[in-house]
């Protein structure tokens, strides 16, 4: 085989040779290497070969560790951290949202979990974190949320290699109604005990990162509705992140009245406003008239502002 699908198959296993060399316990050699990824001997060892004259690994004894070429090309980008956001800062918030939150990010069509805050969860879901393994994004909040925010190219292609139409076509249903509200939920969907709610982490005006915050199905039926009053917290921390100087410098993007309505109104519950909650409701949270006729201004006015068409309360 030779050409583009051949370079292409190359590349795959590259990458995986990678990650099996920065997640081992200790330094795999070529045969252990050729064997955890199911390879050819030969191909791995040429592959290894490769990689070793290139810097992407090095030798220790018999086993392979990272070398310092992934390191020098991010100083050479000027690549940091996916987000400004510090672990200092996500305890701020995981403090304000009164709630364990983690931080997520999507890498090669996969979720990957990069820092969390606050209580620690069940271990099992912890290790998902702690060892940042790769999530399919369709059956997590963040994935949903990053999708749906992030960029279109990488999203198409994301959605490419997932084999669940079903799933995708549940996806691509919600999608309107994740980038309106911008916030996704995961009921159950990566484990059926668990629900979870992911807001974006939005820099120089793109989503970065979701802030991501969990919880049981099991048990009390109110669960769902505490998951969303942490999730309004959760919002209302991160739109202010960019005035408090604690938080260092301000974050440039999108400001005014459309930055601070929608996802809070989203996630406000009616009856914790003296709002009946009965009855056949659409999306969850507030109506627009419900936040518009206090306030003394028309429904049209509070959509303008929502929309950011108009930025005069």
């Amino acid at each position: 085989m030779s050409g583009p699908v051949a370079s292409a198959r190359a590349v795959g296993r590259a990458d995986r040779i990678l990650e099996l060399v920065a997640t081992a316990a200790t330094p795999p050699s070529v045969t252990a290497v050729a064997r955890a990824l199911d390879l050819p001997l030969s191909s791995t060892a040429d592959l290894l070969r490769e990689l070793r004259a290139t810097g992407w690994v090095r030798l220790r004894g018999r086993g392979h560790v990272l070398g310092h070429r992934p390191y020098v090309l991010g100083l050479l980008a000027g690549v940091g951290p996916p987000t400004a956001l510090t672990h200092t800062d996500l305890d701020a918030l995981s403090r304000a949202a009164r709630a364990p939150v983690a931080l997520a990010v999507l890498v090669g069509g996969q979720v990957r979990y990069v820092d969390h805050a606050g209580p620690r969860a069940p271990d099992r879901l912890q290790r998902v974190t702690d060892d940042h393994r790769p999530r399919p994004p369709l059956r997590t909040a963040a994935g949903r949320l990053l999708l749906a925010l992030g960029d279109t190219e990488e999203s198409a292609r994301a959605l490419a290699g997932v084999d669940d139409p079903p799933a995708v076509a549940a996806y691509l249903a919600e999608r309107p109604e994740i980038v309106r509200t911008r916030l996704a939920r995961s009921d159950g969907l990566a484990d059926p005990a668990i629900r979870a709610v992911a807001v974006p982490v939005e820099e120089g005006g793109e989503t970065v990162a979701a802030a991501v915050l969990t919880g049981t199905r099991r048990g009390r039926a109110d669960r769902s509705v505490t998951l969303d009053r942490a999730a309004a917290r959760l919002v209302a921390a991160l739109a202010d992140r960019g005035t408090r100087a604690s938080w260092g410098a301000p974050v440039a993007g999108p400001t005014g009245p459309s930055t601070h309505l929608q996802p809070p109104r989203a996630l406000v519950i009616p009856d914790d406003v003296g709002l009946s909650g009965t009855g056949t409701r659409r999306t969850p949270g507030l109506h627009r008239e419900a936040v518009a006729t206090p306030a003394g201004i028309s429904v049209d006015h509070h959509l303008r502002l929502e929309k950011g068409r108009d930025t005069t309360p």
